[in-house]
């Protein structure tokens, strides 16, 4: 399963914790700066993968972020137009943390025929088309309770004083639901 790797240098560190875990997924990742990615059509058999965040200039779209098969969102800035229809996922939990989840699920979005489906939360549609990962909490598709977009799913992190413990939540932005765990 050849995976081109496209990211912004800013990105670095972010696509090499990327890179090691779509390996660890089955993925032969090739990493590719922009701008000084490969030039052409990528080869039919390869899938682009693009992380994206607040690092690219969305007006001078090039071949890499227009051909990416999977976008990945490293923040909450929205893909351009070009790329807003394509199934995706979003890294919720913070910069330069991939689950090894969150990297077969990029390696679902982009071989579907070739990896089974992987178990998801909330209820995952032909419309769905933003999945967060949320580290220990899982992936997310959508709100259990309400159906909401996984969109509108933020991650937290708190201190319960009472047991003296540290704790990692995912709130609903829409209807308050919540699940958590230690750290």
């Amino acid at each position: 399963m050849r995976t081109r790797l496209s990211y912004q240098r800013q990105d670095e560190r972010v696509a090499f914790a990327l890179a090691d875990a779509l390996g660890r997924a089955g993925a032969d990742v090739v990493l590719d700066v922009w701008p000084t990615a490969a030039d052409g059509a990528p080869d039919p058999e390869t899938v682009v993968v693009l992380l994206w965040s607040a690092a690219w200039d969305p007006t001078p779209m090039g071949p890499a972020p227009l051909g990416a098969h999977v976008p990945v969102r490293l923040d909450d800035t929205p893909l351009p137009p070009a790329l807003a229809g394509l199934r995706h996922l979003r890294l919720a939990q913070g910069w330069g943390r991939v689950s090894d989840e969150a990297a077969a699920m990029i390696v679902r979005l982009g071989f579907p025929a070739l990896v089974p489906a992987l178990p998801v939360r909330g209820t995952p549609t032909e419309n769905t088309l933003a999945i967060s990962d949320f580290g220990p909490l899982g992936l997310f598709a959508s709100c259990p309770r309400c159906g909401g977009s996984s969109e509108r799913l933020r991650p937290y992190v708190t201190v319960d004083h009472h047991y003296g413990r540290a704790l990692r939540l995912v709130i609903c932005g829409a209807c308050n639901w919540q699940d958590g765990c230690e750290l």
